[in-house]
């Protein structure tokens, strides 16, 4: 009995140190804002299922596309064929029940898909993925989910970068630059991926490779404290080789046929000029915008 009291008292009079200890390490996560509704909101009092990714997030993984930063996320199935074509479902609806924004402009809407091969990480300030029946502030076009993808824009002062890889079979290479002062700011982007593909048939014949080049330019000023004018302009352009099938193929090896002359090309455009006004002491933003995507 003596022995149990002994090691109680032991243990008794660590805690105090041992809980002093767990007080002094203070862990700060940061404050991460999603635009889930109509005004942007802090994502722990967001009480809806809504999934985010960091641009830090992103480049610990190495991630490069953001179809493979949406594969992390809990709810979404990525599927496509090749780097050409990827089709992203929320909680098993149809790839057209999901509607992608872009820095707030609809890519996708209705009966159409929007393909997420021309998108890469590397302007990528965060993206969100919204799940659910929660997507109703969106309309009818998000049945599924929504995923806003949002661009850098700089902090305060000249910023820039880039980046470069180079490998065997294609390279990938982008830069930024953005300046920004209290009243606002401008950036520019742009990235340019080139990869020399393989021949799809297995004949050994032409590779199949695939090029994209995307532009961004971006900015904002605070005419007054209250009201904001902005404007996005997005360009992206892409060329991707393919071979032909042959319906009349005997057997599985003669199905798809080497043919250099099979190439598409896919042009995106992106542009949108908007007002903002800000009353309640910012509590409520009013946003008046015209925005168009081809």
């Amino acid at each position: 009995m003596r022995k149990a009291r002994l090691s109680l008292a032991a243990a008794l009079a660590a805690t105090p140190a041992i809980a002093l200890a767990q007080d002094s390490e203070v862990i700060d996560l940061g404050e991460i804002i999603i635009s889930g509704g109509f005004t942007p909101i802090e994502s722990q009092r967001y009480g809806r299922s809504a999934s985010v990714l960091t641009s830090e997030e992103i480049e610990e993984r190495g991630i490069t596309s953001v179809q493979d930063a949406l594969r992390a996320v809990p709810g979404l199935m990525v599927n496509g064929s090749g780097d050409s074509y990827t089709q992203v479902r929320i909680r098993g609806a149809e790839a057209n029940h999901t509607l992608i924004l872009i820095d707030g402009v609809e890519a996708s809407a209705g009966d159409s898909e929007y393909i997420l091969s021309g998108l890469d990480t590397a302007n990528i300030e965060r993206i969100e993925v919204l799940r659910g029946p929660q997507s109703v502030f969106y309309g009818s076009n998000a049945s599924a989910g929504v995923i806003n993808i949002i661009t850098k824009t700089g902090g305060i002062g000249t910023e820039y970068g880039g980046s470069a890889e180079i490998g065997s079979d294609g390279y990938r290479a982008s830069a930024r630059a953005s300046t920004r002062s209290e009243r606002g700011g401008i950036s520019f982007s742009l990235a340019h991926d080139e990869d020399d593909g393989y021949d799809s048939s297995g004949s050994g014949g032409e590779e199949d490779g695939i090029r994209r080049t995307t532009l961004q330019l971006k900015g904002d000023y605070l005419v007054t404290q209250r009201l904001k004018l902005g404007f996005n302009l997005r360009t992206s352009d892409e060329h991707y080789d393919y071979d032909r099938t042959d319906r009349f193929a005997t057997d599985a090896a003669g199905y798809v046929v080497d043919d250099p002359t099979q190439f598409s090309e896919r042009d995106e455009r992106l542009a949108q000029i908007y007002a903002e006004f800000a009353s309640l002491g910012g509590r409520l933003k009013h946003r008046l915008s015209f925005a168009a995507s081809i």
